[in-house]
């Protein structure tokens, strides 16, 4: 059986975990921590070696990173397709993960240290960060459509991106930064109500409000471990 291993109130193990849950696959939830390194799991650096999570463990091996294991995942277990099978179709869902990775969450992740301790970021970063949400913006209108699914009329990978990002990305840039990136995109909030009717998704929201505390707990005693507190 496969074992994914990382915790559920993490994006990026959602995203590898909404897939196994869409494509029905049977797999074994290992819980470990981002941080690894020499004072925290140096263990796990063999399976993954940024230390870094996801990690998909399969009778192969060790796969990291998401959009490795995303692609795994459909090769090996092709039905139900989360990709379309032509080429160039598959192209650009692969071009709208990207943008949802690169230009949604990285950009809110510059913000999350303030969000997580409720203070306000450096104007500068501020300003940087609304700018780049703002531009992806008006890229998802060109890049995807809102009215059933992002990439046609099939619940597909990139939705299954967008589930796991769009929620986080909005809930921290109101909080920290006085702004919805969302507002000004046309059908993304009867898009996202479509999204969280999914039992899938519904599942993958219940386990990260279960295990958002024990992280929080994680990460307390980790930086106090660093700083010599207590």
């Amino acid at each position: 059986m496969l074992k994914l291993h990382g915790f559920s109130a993490s994006n990026y193990y959602n995203v590898a975990k909404l897939t196994l849950l869409e494509k029905r696959v049977e797999f074994e939830e290992v819980l470990v921590y981002t941080g690894a390194g020499e004072t925290y799991r140096p263990d796990f650096l063999t399976m993954s070696p940024q230390g870094k999570v996801p990690c998909l463990e399969t009778k192969h091996g060790f796969l990291s990173e998401t959009r490795a294991i995303a692609a795994y995942l459909e090769d090996a277990h092709p039905e139900p397709a989360l990709y379309p099978r032509d080429p160039f179709a598959r192209a650009k869902v692969h071009e709208l993960t990207q943008v949802l990775d690169l230009y949604v969450d990285l950009p809110v992740r510059r913000v999350l240290r303030n969000f997580f301790s409720r203070s306000k970021p450096p104007a500068s970063i501020a300003d940087e960060v609304r700018a780049t949400l703002a531009k992806t913006a008006r890229t998802l209108t060109r890049l995807a459509g809102f009215d059933s699914f992002l990439v046609g009329d099939e619940f597909g990978a990139a939705d299954v991106a967008a589930a796991c990002h769009f929620p986080m990305a909005r809930l921290v840039a109101r909080e920290t930064l006085d702004f919805d990136p969302l507002a000004d995109v046309p059908g993304v909030d009867d898009y996202l109500a479509r999204l969280e009717a999914r039992p899938t998704v519904q599942r993958v929201r219940a386990d990260h409000r279960a295990a958002l505390p024990g992280f929080l707990s994680h990460l307390h005693n980790l930086y106090a471990a660093r700083s010599g507190n207590t």
